[in-house]
């Protein structure tokens, strides 16, 4: 008992003894700072030149201004204007970084780069070999059914040329022959998503301008000759697309404006020349046929930012203008006239914050708005018959709000290596079930 209270005693004798050792250095610590301080003053400071200090401060002054202004801009965009794969802006906004598909479909924009991308969730892949000032471009994707589509191009600063290739055709001949006679027979068929396109690409001082042409099997197309008989079908898409955009120089706003031109063709042809020589000919337009025009245009801009994250505003919208061709049906007197136009925009949303120097995360929500279209039909019947002749007109208007698309992901960067993954929600199904994920990764060089 003597002894635990002999030891505690000695504690705090100790404890106190500290207390005033460091009660005392305190003390004197600004007690000596003040004599320095005196001394300091004490002494004469040498007078400066006369106008030196004013013109010091004005060169100081003014770049330290000119320096805050341009350093937040520069500040966001190192962390956030960055390569990424198609997890990323699922909603389209055109303020948005780029893709690598989004380079792809602008092919100059590829310019310099030495990468590897792969897009597992659609089979796609992207090959980019730099040599001198020329960049050589390989990919490997599908066309709108399953077939493989290749993709092969070259790029510059000045200018870029991508050609896109999707085969599935096939040619079987056959001949037969007897004593006295020889017959032969030729047989061509395309399956449907038989593609062929070439995209040219460049930039024009502030603005960029991009060319696209592609022709595309929709459907099965046979085409026949046998003996007399001839066969011919055409289902096919023959069509363009003209794009300007500020990609080269917009900053805060961003805009793309052009037109898409697409002829649909829906046609077949029988030849037969009969045993005497005689040529009859049979022409069929199907009810699809039809010439698409269709003016677009996208802008993007951000409504909150600062220099880790942003909110981007956009609107995606296109005028299509469909014009049917017209079915005459001169056996039973009967003709068709049938077009649409209307107004479509999508309003998007997209979010992106760079949380660390690996991680940025992203998200977005947009939907289709049918703002109204207008389809307008004439039906004539017994056109060329007297006092027959029976017009009917219809006419349909309509407008629509489709649901909205949601979207999330991240992108994750070690070194040279970069991935990315987003969900995407339909919300016109119930929780998850319209779930849609998209994964992708990028090696660069």
């Amino acid at each position: 008992m003597n002894i635990k209270l002999v030891s505690i005693v000695s504690a705090l004798a100790i404890s106190a003894a500290v207390a005033q050792d460091y009660d005392d250095e305190y003390e004197e610590a600004p007690a000596a700072a003040a004599e320095s301080t005196q001394e300091e003053a004490s002494e004469p400071e040498p007078a400066p030149a006369p106008a030196a200090p004013a013109v010091a401060d004005d060169e100081d002054e003014a770049p330290v201004a000119k320096t805050e202004e341009v350093a937040a801009p520069a500040e966001q965009a190192k962390g956030l204007d960055v390569l990424h794969g198609r997890a990323y802006n699922t909603v389209a906004n055109q303020a948005a970084a780029s893709t690598v598909r989004d380079n792809m479909a602008s092919p100059y924009k590829m310019a310099g780069s030495k990468l590897f991308y792969v897009e597992p969730s659609d089979k796609y892949g992207v090959l980019a070999l730099g040599s001198g000032s020329m960049t050589y471009l390989l990919a490997f994707d599908r066309s709108a059914g399953n077939l493989g589509m290749v993709t092969a191009g070259i790029a510059s600063k000045a200018f870029g040329v991508t050609l896109d290739v999707a085969l599935d055709k096939k040619w079987v001949s056959a001949e037969r022959k007897s004593d006295n006679n020889k017959d032969e027979g030729d047989v061509s068929v395309t399956q449907p998503n038989d593609y062929l396109g070439a995209t040219f690409a460049a930039p024009l001082g502030g603005i960029d301008l991009t060319i696209n042409a592609y022709w595309n099997t929709y459907r099965l197309e046979t085409d026949t000759e046998s003996g007399d008989v001839e066969h011919d079908e055409d289902y096919w898409d023959l069509g363009g697309a003209l794009t300007f955009s500020n990609s080269p120089s917009g900053s805060t706003f961003a805009w793309a404006a052009g037109a898409v031109i697409v002829r649909h063709k829906d046609f077949t042809k029988d030849v037969d020349f009969g045993a005497n020589g005689a040529k009859e000919t049979t022409e069929a337009t199907g009810p699809t046929a039809n010439t698409l025009i269709q003016p677009f245009f996208n802008v993007g801009f951000p409504v909150l930012s600062n220099a880790e994250s942003r909110v981007l505003l956009g609107f995606n919208t296109r005028l299509p203008l469909v014009f049917f061709d017209e079915l005459d049906n001169k056996g039973a007197k009967r003709k068709d006239n049938y077009s649409i136009f209307g107004l479509y925009t999508s309003p998007n949303i997209f979010a992106e914050m760079n949380i660390s120097e690996s991680w940025i995360i992203f998200g977005g929500a947009a939907f289709n708005w049918e703002v109204f279209s207008y389809a307008s039909d004439e039906f004539v019947t017994n056109y060329d018959t007297p006092n027959a002749k029976v017009t009917t007109d219809v006419s349909i208007m309509s407008m629509k709000t489709n649901a909205t698309m949601a979207t999330a992901g991240a992108r994750f960067q070690y070194k040279n290596l970069s991935v990315e993954a987003s969900v995407a929600e339909d919300l016109t199904t119930a929780a998850w079930e319209g779930l849609v994920g998209n994964f992708s990764a990028t090696l660069s060089f």
